[in-house]
């Protein structure tokens, strides 16, 4: 049976600029903007509250912000949960911040570290037998580093954070490598997608290339050596037996999903009623893809895009169990003279059930989306109450 999903949250003209990225705490929702500011959501509150009266904003820097990836434990002979949350910048610095027991108000700024410039998509990896957490991140130069994530909790509760450097990626030593995704699994493995289409799959302990997939879409090389079917997204399934690859296809969007195990292509999401060119199904979005994310269970995937839409996709029928559609009317403090793009979805992420308010919230998981229009929209899942 279709699922549906049911508006319950808007936050419009949460973000002064174009809303960027969104990453999800068991207690924060965590928005970034190119205003330079993140706001911190509370997941917490029941689904009729006014979002604007539980939101912690920290302007982080000046150039704005593109990207940003999060680190949630209980450390280790602790009773400490610490949450870091790393933050880059259009000028190619990053900025960490952190905070304990799901309390935004304890904030700190990490103001020792070496991650100053050409950095631009992070991702943290928790060992889930707690021996050694990672930190990777992309750089524009071409490499991906690869750092061993130290942290130790002191007397009176002092939190002290290191980075360690483990190695580099350098498969492509000039291509840009745009996107990255970590597995939280044992089988600590890395994916990195490179602009010239190309999406490789490291093995981080031996720091070795295990897989290359190459795209099956329309690639054409442009002058500056990148494709158009360029690997905008990546993401592993929580339980890391697929990771979503979702390219630039010309105009439209498309999403490959790959057996991790294996190294095995499995096969495209295609929504049969796009049509592009007088080019009918063969894409998931009749747009570029700015967003992916597995639900808890790795039994769903939602994406999202340049057609203004969210998809949610059913893994094992591998079809399209619900689409919502983002308007300028969602945000009502929106002008309407605003381009028609601004409703562009850039980015969205599940949130497990139990963790929003509203009917059937132990049982139905959440959805928020971020947009051009700089809204911030969260739905839940219909039924199951």
């Amino acid at each position: 049976m279709p699922k549906v999903y049911i508006a319950s949250v808007n936050a419009p003209q949460a973000h002064a600029s174009d809303i960027l990225d969104v990453a999800i705490t068991n207690k924060y929702t965590i928005t970034v903007s190119s205003d330079g500011c993140a706001n911190y959501w509370d997941n917490y509150q029941k689904e009729n509250h006014n979002p604007f009266d539980f939101v912690l904003k920290k302007f982080v820097h000046k150039t704005g912000i593109h990207h940003v990836a999060v680190y949630e434990n209980v450390m280790p002979d602790s009773t400490i949960k610490l949450v870091v949350v790393a933050f880059v910048c259009f000028d190619g610095s990053i900025v960490f911040h952190y905070y304990t027991n799901d309390d935004a108000s304890t904030l700190q700024v990490l103001e020792n570290h070496s991650f100053k410039k050409d950095y631009w998509a992070p991702a943290f990896y928790k060992d889930p037998v707690s021996k050694q957490d990672y930190f990777v991140v992309t750089q524009a130069t071409g490499p991906t580093s690869v750092n061993f994530l130290n942290i130790t909790i002191g007397k009176d509760n002092a939190v002290d954070i290191k980075f360690e450097k483990a190695g580099e990626l350098t498969t492509h030593k000039s291509v840009f490598p745009n996107s990255l995704a970590v597995t939280r699994s044992d089988d600590l493995l890395a994916a990195v997608g490179y602009a010239n289409g190309d999406v490789y799959v490291y093995d981080l302990k031996l720091m070795r290339t295990l897989y290359t997939f190459r795209s099956t879409d329309l690639v054409v090389e442009t002058k500056g050596g990148n494709s158009v079917a360029m690997p905008r997204v990546l993401k592993f399934s929580n339980d890391s037996k697929f990771l979503a690859v979702a390219r630039d296809n010309q105009a439209s969007g498309s999403i490959t999903l790959y057996d991790v195990k294996f190294g095995e292509y499995i096969g495209n999401l295609t929504s049969q009623n796009i049509t592009i060119n007088n080019v009918i199904g063969g894409f998931a979005h009749s747009g570029w893809i700015m967003g992916l994310s597995f639900d808890e269970h790795s039994t769903l995937l939602a994406s999202c895009g340049f057609d203004k839409c969210v998809r949610i996709w059913n893994l094992e029928s591998r079809e399209r169990e619900a689409t919502i559609n983002l308007t300028l009317s969602d945000s009502v403090d929106t002008p309407f003279d605003e381009q028609f793009d601004k409703c562009v979805a850039s980015g969205v992420a599940f949130i497990k059930s139990g963790i929003r308010g509203g009917p059937g919230k132990d049982n139905n998981e959440s959805l928020c989306v971020i947009s051009f229009d700089r809204g911030v929209r969260w739905y839940r899942e219909a039924g199951g109450v």
